[in-house]
């Protein structure tokens, strides 16, 4: 369960990072913020116990790999 709280954690950092990035050099806050945002709440939630335990259930971590997923697949496509 450690491992899982980590790698979404990691999925934070990297939403917040590309975010921020997007947001600099694309100048554009409506790129940049949904990243950045998300991302923010992930790293935020692993650090509360029952959103941390949502988030770590079967369906919680197949809902946050979908949303991880597409909003990479935004950033880099816009």
């Amino acid at each position: 369960m450690e491992t899982i709280v980590l790698n979404i954690r990691w999925a934070g950092y990297l939403l917040f990072a590309i975010g921020l990035i997007n947001w600099r050099y694309q100048n554009s806050f409506e790129k940049g913020a949904p990243l950045w945002m998300f991302g923010l709440a992930l790293i935020i939630g692993t650090y509360i116990p029952a959103v941390s335990k949502f988030m770590t259930s079967k369906v919680g971590a197949i809902i946050i790999a979908v949303a991880v997923a597409l909003l990479l697949l935004l950033a880099f496509a816009a």
